[in-house]
């Protein structure tokens, strides 16, 4: 998109902004932008998310779990008014194997999203409706918390296996769901307004989403294990906290650049698949269910690398 430079007087010069881009943000006259200078470009911004958008779906059908799937996808799109409609006034939940109300699915899933709360509910339909916008600003400080919160669930997972205090364990879920609501926050972020460096909400994206399968991963870990009482064999409990300390190495690369960093992830990482690879042969099942999960957490961590280099450069 090229625009013409319009002089005015001697010193001043203006270039207009797109207008389909203005619309979007609804920017309007007396309105203050961020113009930053980045080399030969110039990136104008604003702290404004996209216009207001609502959008109305009909969940009837839907299971529990899916429905509430559904409405968080739509809260990370931006969607600032969601209406729900349904024909029937309960669904399945196939956890537990029984019929659950519509409305309660709803309220718990709107409950653990930032800034959006209940605001009408019929017998056929319910409203969910945005009260408060945060700001892209409020992006980098809520990653920080979502990275010291993984380190801490993942040293739950590590030291509660090691002492047999399944009590640890059960914290994870709490910082799981706090995980689970900042993450969702920070991608809502990212949709309506973008990244506040040029070119890098994708990458953001993808690290912020990564991190969330992460915890996913460490939480249903810590179940299989605190459910079946397991105690692991000293070879996996090596692997746990091998996967501990190339994650916390990650958190530190990634708030530190260093290449070395890097180079020694990726060298952990070949020593850890040749440990795990040797192990399936002679471990228990339930073993191995452990360390499928600590692999996945391992190759989740690669790809975390590719993201960091491509910020950085």
């Amino acid at each position: 998109m090229r625009r013409k430079v319009i002089q005015i007087a001697d010193s001043t010069q203006l270039v207009s902004l797109p207008r389909k881009w203005a619309l979007k943000h609804g920017i309007k006259k007396g309105d203050e932008l961020e113009v930053e200078e980045d080399g030969s470009k110039i990136i104008v911004s604003t702290e404004k998310g996209q216009k207001s958008d609502n959008i109305e779906v009909d969940i009837t059908g839907l299971d529990r779990d899916s429905l509430m799937f559904l409405i968080r996808v739509l809260y990370i799109k931006g969607y600032d008014e969601i209406k729900i409609k349904f024909s029937k006034a309960v669904t399945i939940h196939h956890k537990i194997n029984k019929e659950v109300s519509v409305i309660s699915a709803i309220t718990e899933e709107a409950k653990r999203l930032n800034g959006i709360e209940v605001i009408e509910q019929e017998n056929n339909f319910c409203i969910i409706k945005e009260i408060s916008e945060g700001t892209i600003q409020e992006f980098d400080n809520i990653l920080k918390r979502i990275f010291l919160l993984l380190i801490a669930a993942s040293n739950n997972l590590l030291e509660g296996v090691r002492e047999s205090k399944f009590v640890l364990l059960d914290n994870i879920n709490e910082k799981h769901d706090t995980i689970t609501t900042f993450t969702s926050y920070n991608l809502r972020l990212l949709n309506k307004f973008g990244y506040h460096e040029s070119g890098k909400s994708n990458l953001f994206y993808h690290i912020t989403f990564s991190l969330d399968e992460i915890i996913d991963i460490i939480k249903y870990t810590a179940r299989y294990i605190g459910k079946n009482k397991i105690e692991p064999s000293k070879e996996t409990m090596n692997i746990l906290h091998m996967i501990h300390q190339t994650l916390s190495l990650y958190h530190e690369l990634f708030y530190k650049f260093d290449l070395k960093k890097i180079e020694k992830i990726s060298q952990d990482r070949s020593l850890i698949l040749d440990k795990i690879e040797t192990l399936m042969r002679k471990v228990s099942s339930k073993d191995i269910f452990i360390l499928t999960s600590m692999e996945q957490i391992l190759e989740i961590i690669i790809h975390l690398i590719n993201s960091r280099l491509a910020i950085k450069y």
